[in-house]
């Protein structure tokens, strides 16, 4: 009886007025909004979060604006607290924001429950139709449960008050029907049912079922087995106990993949409760099915960036010191190869172990591709020639069961890529290739051309300009549908184990992506597979060939008594790069880091290159003592080298134009770095 008296003094009495709680902690704000919001309600205004907590003890809200940043408690943690009250966790929150309009923080925002966002300065007109909306809403609900409660004593009452009886459902057929309306402008779809009843073959579903899945709300009517034959198939189990523990939960919301008519498969949010009679015994379910789709590609993404960043992150800490000891490795074995040598096996097995040690720092900086954080080495490269180049290897991977098919575009241009990864990202397609096509089958290598209008960029997501196009297309087995959105993941593969890691497209995608390009699937099952790689054309044609010759003819060692000031913390690779700089004749003052590197440039009359490592103990990083170097000595040369794979760890280059050198390097390109450095060759 307490709680029944309770309930009805909750409900409003007619020409209730609809309370708004306005929070904002500037008096200014709250003045112009409760003036542009007084005929709609009874505004409430507090100027903090814990101000606004003490008003939802006292009322009920319509709807709650919200500030973002307030001192004390902010926004987001208001928003938080309110929703974790059952009394006032349906309240809509409309966030108010004059900052953080990046998706980052709109998506918290709705994590922390909000409707909607508002952004200062507030334009009334707006204002007044987004809360109207929700004020409107809350008084038909409020209505209703009032004329639901009067309908119940109507019904206590029996023939005695039938007359009310009958005015009251008019009424409440009225409500209803406006509620629709405003229901019908929403993107959400109301369906309802029998308790114990299949939930496949509802008994009401709203018309505007159509626009969110391609279905009518007939079909679903007449069909019982439509909605759940059309769950995801490893959310079908989950999804239909859920829906028979509804008599003992009461309810539940739950998000799940559900194939609509077009064979797309898309994100829905399934809010269900059950009614009870006045017995207690449940009755119906009544639920509300909103598609979330796009929520949930954004909140893939996100973790797909924070996944990528952690890997990138931990793989970059291990390529440091891997590429400090490679080189070593590198260094040692490029001296052995110079000396004289009685015993040509010595040689040949020196070239065995460079080749090895190449191998492995182009294995580090591929496996960090996918983390986008190895430091590319574009240049312009004709893919025709790189593809020839490649087509003896690419046979023996095939072997003889595959047909191989060369389609090389005519007049190709050129595109600006790193020769040792696409020429990798190649070869990894071509093996995915070869294993799609266990029966045999045809392989087709094509070049093209390609200029992106922007209707067509618009169609593929991709950016308009020129490209040069690298297409990989087999006739194997396919992909299937549910897994092609996946493929590009890291560790992700549909090969048995032991067969694949799951990291090579990952890391075709990063390397296609930071050499801004683009690219593309298309598969059907049983007709085969094509990867169709995008790249840039290259901004200037460039003949190889005079680069070459250029080079060629080019002295790399010491001029005039040059001096070089090498400054490395690890003492196997200081000692590896002072004895190559030796032989080419450059004089060598060595330092181990960045304070003794300064007072050896304070105490030297001439001093013609710093070449320094990046990351180095003591305080001081390569980027701060090039940058006091040059303070001292504006004239001074600088070649940055590091075995980080991102040239601007620890900090900016202090000059944009300072050259930089990857570890690990042979010592030809040690040689050429240093030449380049001192002639400022670009």
């Amino acid at each position: 009886m307490t709680d029944a008296r309770a309930s009805q003094d909750m409900q409003p009495a007619p020409g209730y007025r609809a309370r708004i709680l306005l929070v904002d902690d500037d008096e200014h704000n709250l003045f112009a909004m409760e003036k542009v919001l007084e005929d709609l309600g009874d505004v409430v205004a507090a100027r903090s979060g814990e101000e606004a907590l003490k008003q939802l003890l006292r009322h009920d809200f319509a709807v709650i604006l919200l500030d973002v940043l307030m001192p004390g408690i902010d926004g987001y943690d208001t928003a938080r607290l309110i929703r974790s009250r059952e009394r006032s966790r349906h309240v809509p929150i409309i966030f108010l924001t004059a900052v953080n309009k990046d998706d980052v923080h709109m998506l918290r925002g709705y994590a922390m429950g909000a409707v909607d966002y508002v952004y200062k300065p507030v334009e009334p007109l707006i204002l007044r139709s987004k809360v109207s909306v929700f004020v409107d809403l809350f008084r038909k609900t409020q209505e209703v449960g009032r004329k639901a409660e009067q309908e119940q004593r109507l019904l206590e009452e029996n023939f005695r008050v039938r007359t009310e009886k009958l005015l009251a459902e008019q009424a409440l057929r009225a409500s209803e029907q406006r509620q629709a309306l405003i229901i019908q402008s929403l993107p959400i779809a109301l369906y309802a049912g029998e308790v114990g009843r299949e939930r496949g073959a509802p008994q009401f579903m709203s018309d505007n079922i159509h626009v969110l899945c391609g279905f009518t709300a007939q079909q679903f009517l007449q069909s019982r087995d439509l909605w759940s034959e059309r769950i995801h198939p490893e959310d079908r189990e989950r999804i239909l106990q859920a829906f028979a523990r509804m008599p003992e939960t009461g309810g539940h919301a739950v998000e799940y993949r559900w194939r609509c008519a077009d064979g797309e498969y898309r994100f829905f949010l399934d809010h269900a409760v059950v009614v009870r009679d006045e017995h207690g015994t449940p009755r119906e379910i009544f639920g509300t099915l909103l598609d979330v789709t796009e929520r949930k590609r954004l909140e893939q993404q996100l973790v797909q960036a924070q996944k990528m960043d952690a890997i990138g992150k931990l793989t970059g800490g291990i390529a440091h010191d891997f590429n400090n000891m490679l080189t070593v490795v590198i260094g040692s074995l490029d001296r052995l190869r110079r000396a004289p040598q009685s015993d040509p096996k010595v040689v040949k097995r020196i070239d065995l172990a460079l080749e090895g040690a190449m191998r492995c720092s182009d294995l580090t900086r591929q496996l960090l591709a996918f983390a986008r954080r190895q430091p590319l080495q574009p240049k312009p490269i004709d893919l025709n020639d790189l593809v020839a180049g490649v087509t003896d290897m690419v046979r023996r991977v095939l072997g003889d069961g595959i047909e191989l098919v060369l389609d090389p575009g005519e007049k190709l241009w050129m595109a600006q890529t790193d020769p040792t990864q696409i020429e990798s990202a190649l070869l990894n397609l071509v093996v995915n290739a070869r294993d799609a096509m266990p029966e045999g089958g045809r392989l087709t290598v094509m070049t093209r051309n390609l200029v992106l209008r922007e209707s067509e960029a618009a169609q593929l997501g991709f950016a308009t300009g020129e490209y040069v196009t690298l297409t990989v297309a087999d006739t194997g087995v396919g992909i299937a549908p549910e897994f092609r959105d996946r493929v590009f993941e890291p560790f992700f593969t549909t090969k048995q184990p032991g067969q694949g890691t799951g990291l090579g497209l990952s890391i075709i995608y990063g390397f296609v992506k930071q050499s801004g390009g683009h690219i593309r699937l298309d598969s059907e099952l049983g007709r085969g597979t094509t990867f169709s790689i995008y790249l840039p054309r290259a901004p200037e044609t460039v003949m190889r060939e005079r680069l070459a010759a250029a080079e060629e003819g080019r002295v790399l060692r010491a001029q005039d008594g040059e001096i070089v000031l090498a400054v490395e913390d690890d003492d196997a690779v200081r000692q590896i790069a002072a004895d190559a700089l030796a032989e080419l004749g450059y004089k060598v003052i060595e330092a181990s880091n960045g304070p003794a590197a300064l007072e050896l440039l304070a105490g030297a009359a001439r001093i013609d290159l710093l070449f320094t490592d990046l990351a180095m103990p003591g305080g001081m990083n390569g980027h701060e003592l090039a940058a006091k170097a040059l303070m001292r000595r504006p004239g001074l040369k600088v070649l940055l080298t590091s075995a980080y794979t991102d040239r601007f760890a620890g900090g900016p280059a202090p000059r944009a134009s300072l050259r930089f050198l990857n570890k690990p390097y042979r010592e030809r390109e040690l040689a050429a770095a240093v030449r380049d450095a001192l002639d400022e060759v670009r």
